[in-house]
């Protein structure tokens, strides 16, 4: 795979590189635009600006590619280890908040807001209580054990991590709700 690229970049380096001197000596008048005409009207000539057209497609696509991998390197939280960087995926965060809350704290319905931060990840759950909950208990407990449980698994260093109680009331039987929206960088 590493060869591959390697030959890509360098066929778009040639490809870009031929374009830009074409243009700096047709800008020149070292090359006439009406020779260039000329050929390109020919079968040859057309072959020619048909392989461009896909060369430059292809380039496109690299460029595509590059940039979706940078998205993903940086959704992506990071722990330095002894013998070198251990990447985590957010949805692999999110099921680990969503196995504590279920099982640790006992909460059935929340939702999960990952955010990068300089210092590690800041977390965000929204969550309904039932009326014999205390909130602030409640909430103070979801901040203590996600901050412990996700640094200890994880090796990611929790910032901060803010509770959103959307509403109180009795649960409902049979419904449980269980979401975890995008990672906001």
């Amino acid at each position: 795979m590493r060869q591959l690229r390697v030959l890509g970049l360098g066929a778009t380096m040639i490809l870009t590189a031929g374009l830009g001197v074409g243009l700096i000596l047709s800008a020149a008048g070292m090359l006439s635009l009406s020779s260039v005409w000329d050929f390109l009207d020919t079968t040859p000539g057309s072959i020619l600006v048909i392989l461009v057209g896909v060369a430059l497609l292809l380039v496109a696509v690299h460029f595509l590619i590059q940039l979706a991998d940078e998205r993903l390197n940086a959704a992506l939280f990071h722990h330095e280890g002894d013998w070198g960087r251990i990447d985590l995926a957010p949805i692999a965060v999110k099921e680990l908040i969503a196995g504590i809350l279920r099982e640790d704290i006992g909460l059935d319905r929340f939702r999960i807001l990952l955010r990068h931060r300089i210092d590690g990840v800041g977390i965000a759950v929204r969550t309904t209580l039932s009326p014999d909950q205390r909130v602030t208990e409640v909430g103070e407990r979801i901040q203590r054990e996600l901050t412990k449980h996700v640094a200890d698994r994880t090796g990611v260093e929790v910032s901060d991590v803010t509770v959103l109680v959307r509403s109180i009331r009795a649960s409902e039987s049979g419904t449980k709700e269980t979401r975890s929206d995008e990672t906001h960088a």
